[in-house]
């Protein structure tokens, strides 16, 4: 949670300050601070008496007498802690004031290593493409903190997806995400390391996704509606300006994800219309605590909604409502996303690929937000969607079978990687079969 504090922008701040959070710091922060300060403290020094040194001596006693004491219990259960600590090392941040401090000293002490020379992978990926294919353009809209089992096409009793349940999909319902945070899942998604692998600093620190695409010949472009792209984006071509003179109302930066398609066909036409392009979008999507900006009015289904980020202040049901609303602007996001790709489909075998970062939690059991420690997360927070669409022409292309695709069970981001590449017709020594979805049913 401190390198999600420190990675995140000024609209997501702002989206979770209220007034009812200032008595609050003036009273429990800023009071005591100021008391501590005017309270006058000598600095005159004097010679110790006899009386000050045994009160020193008796100061020391009692921490000696303390410790001693806290030795001797943990010495007479050794056995127990040592096998509960070995084996439950996340006990180390749970524990105040020790989680605070082992959590900076592993964030500021993996910096530096951070800083290493960045290392190449798959330096030998190159497009190749069959003879007499169209150039191929897939749109990767990243979602943001959408939950599997809120997807109307996954099962969810409300209809939150009328318009992709009206498509053709390969739709792989509920996968694991790699982390339960933004600043954890979309390195990993992108970088070729797995969840259980996963290395901050290897994954910042090599080519991932993008980068490999972009060697192998396939242009790329992020698109960014969110609090970055975790370094992910730093080497490829970034599209940050794509609000401006936007139809639709941003204010602070905070734009509804609508925006992400603006003057996007402009754009893909623009360029070398012989090169493959990968474009990712990523999402507000459903972003909390204020769910209820993720939607439009004229967008809105469930009503009431809780017009606050005090979700304190209101009923579950309420917030449930502007969170399913929230997934109802993703629908329609979606479907234009597809409606802008059959109408270039003459020049390309275009594809969607849809996948969220991680969930969300709404109230149950108490837990509302995300950021878990993975091994205690609920399911609301590790289960998200991911789905495909495929053009006639991109199927017939890669000759794709659907049905196949769905076969593929305990589907993850770790899946992403391998995936993207093969269904680009990239080649490279490091493609693992194993994780890429497509394996076993194509045949370029």
């Amino acid at each position: 949670m401190l390198k999600n504090a420190l990675e995140t922008d000024s609209a997501e701040i702002f989206g979770l300050l209220s007034f009812t959070m200032v008595p609050y710091f003036l009273f429990n922060l800023l009071l005591p601070a100021t008391l501590l300060f005017i309270i006058p403290v000598s600095n005159k020094v004097s010679a110790p008496t006899g009386r000050k040194i045994g009160s020193v001596l008796r100061y020391f006693a009692v921490l000696l007498g303390c410790f001693s004491v806290i030795m001797v219990l943990v010495a007479s259960q050794y056995k127990t802690y040592s096998s509960v600590f070995r084996e439950h090392r996340y006990l180390k941040h749970q524990t105040l004031p020790l989680s605070a401090l082992t959590a900076s000293v592993g964030l500021f002490g993996a910096t530096p290593a951070m800083a290493h020379s960045h290392q190449s992978y798959a330096t030998d990926a190159l497009q190749q493409l069959s003879a007499g294919s169209k150039p191929r353009l897939i749109l990767f809209v990243l979602g943001e903190t959408v939950r599997a089992d809120h997807f109307g096409i996954n099962g969810y009793a409300r209809d939150t997806t009328p318009k992709l349940a009206k498509r053709k999909l390969i739709n792989f319902g509920a996968i694991s995400s790699c982390g339960t945070a933004t600043a954890i899942s979309v390195p990993c998604m992108f970088s070729y390391l797995t969840k259980d692998t996963y290395d901050e600093a290897t994954a910042k620190g090599s080519d991932n996704l993008l980068d490999v695409l972009q060697r192998a010949g396939v242009k790329v472009l992020w698109r960014n509606n969110n609090s970055g792209c975790k370094t992910m984006c730093d080497r490829v071509e970034q599209d940050n300006q794509f609000a401006i003179n936007s139809q639709y109302k941003c204010n602070d930066g905070d734009c509804p994800d609508l925006a992400l398609l603006e003057r996007l066909k402009q754009r893909i036409l623009q360029q070398d219309s012989a090169q493959s392009q990968f474009i990712v979008l990523h999402q507000q999507g459903n972003h909390g605590p204020e769910y209820y900006k993720r939607s439009l009015e004229q967008h809105k289904v469930f009503m009431p909604e809780c017009r606050t980020n005090l979700l304190s202040d209101c009923q579950q049901q309420h917030i449930i409502n502007a969170y399913d609303n929230a997934i109802v602007s993703t629908d329609l996001l979606l479907d234009n996303s597809i409606t802008l790709l059959e109408s270039l489909a003459d020049k390309y075998d275009t594809a969607l690929i849809y996948a969220s970062d991680h969930g969300e939690s709404l109230g149950e059991n108490g837990v509302y937000l995300h950021g878990l420690p993975y091994w205690m997360a609920p399911d609301a927070q590790t289960k998200v969607p991911m789905l495909f669409w495929l053009s006639d022409d991109f199927s017939k292309h890669t000759k794709l079978h659907g049905n196949c695709l769905l076969q593929n069970t305990n589907l993850s981001h770790d899946n992403i990687f391998d995936t993207v590449l093969s269904l680009f017709a990239v080649k490279t020594t490091q493609l693992r079969v194993e994780l890429d979805v497509t394996s076993g049913c194509t045949n370029r």
